[in-house]
């Protein structure tokens, strides 16, 4: 009888959890843990949540911004499956393609609501849904907003000043790169530009940060130990330039490679295997 094939995923599970046992781990170290709400207290990510809590309370506009991989979607996630339910409802689109009329359907679409053919209909469904939660305040962010084209922005901006009230009928933020407050300047989105209450940029993690940031990932997938030599944290500072994901890419290569090589502590050659793995390092290196 002929043996079933072996999937890749199969196939790597067994080493996988062959080195977790090895290394005395819950799961796989650097990775993003869903049943966690924990961030590493980095100065920006501290300044950027307490404005995020300031922006819902007050109903106010916020610009998120750092480079990719800086962990803007990962602190806003994380910080709206922390808030309060009876006073916030949190709602994220990821969907950046958006055309205006289609903000509409989706912000409908969540809230549980069957848009309707005229955008009048929809506009007015809407208005009666947040009047129907209110005093909850309804939080929407939109991910990946550099991406958005103008009129879903515009009919965002719109949208804010559903039912007439003095305050706006829901609190906002647009998380997006580094370009996004530079091009809401732009005159076509000058009318959302005045209406942003408050700007937050993730900055890369300091020098003096990539240590302890990096215990604390190993501490959260159950190890308390240190595992890296400190030559290999150097190196991993200065490849990723304290860029939080391309740090955590690397890190998993390297304790990948160490765990294969059945070594205890990642040592620098584990490092330079993992920089000749992780596209985005090896761009780094070979491009001035």
């Amino acid at each position: 009888m002929n043996a079933r094939p072996t999937t890749d995923s199969q196939a790597k599970t067994p080493a996988l959890e062959e080195h977790l046992r090895a290394w005395g781990l819950r799961h796989a170290p650097f990775a993003p843990d869903e049943k966690s709400a924990a961030l590493f207290p980095a100065d920006s990510h501290r300044e950027a949540r307490d404005l995020l809590e300031s922006t819902a309370a007050l109903r106010g506009v916020m610009l998120l911004t750092g480079a990719p991989g800086s962990g803007k979607s990962i602190l806003v996630k994380t910080w709206m499956r922390g808030l309060e339910p009876k006073r916030h409802l949190p709602l994220l689109v990821t969907q950046s393609s958006l055309s205006a009329g289609g903000v509409l359907e989706i912000l409908l679409a969540k809230l549980g609501e069957r848009p309707r053919f005229k955008r009048s209909a929809s506009l007015i469904l809407l208005e009666k849904h947040l009047a129907d939660i209110d005093p909850l305040t309804l939080v929407i962010v939109l991910d990946d907003a550099q991406n958005y084209p103008a009129p879903a922005l515009e009919e965002i901006r719109m949208l804010l000043g559903l039912g007439g009230r003095l305050r706006s009928a829901f609190a906002l933020i647009l998380a997006g790169d580094e370009y996004l407050l530079g091009s809401l300047r732009l005159s076509v989105q000058r009318a959302l530009f005045t209406r942003v209450s408050a700007t937050a940029v993730l900055a890369p993690l300091a020098r003096q940060d990539i240590a302890p940031y990096l215990n604390w990932q190993v501490s959260r997938a159950g190890l308390e130990r240190d595992i890296f030599e400190p030559a290999a944290i150097d190196l991993l500072a200065e490849a990723s330039q304290g860029n939080p994901r391309l740090l955590n890419l690397l890190a998993q290569a390297a304790w990948l490679a160490a765990a294969r090589g059945a070594a205890t502590t990642i040592h620098p050659d584990h490092v330079r295997s993992a920089l000749c793995q992780v596209p985005a390092a090896n761009a780094k290196t070979t491009n001035p």
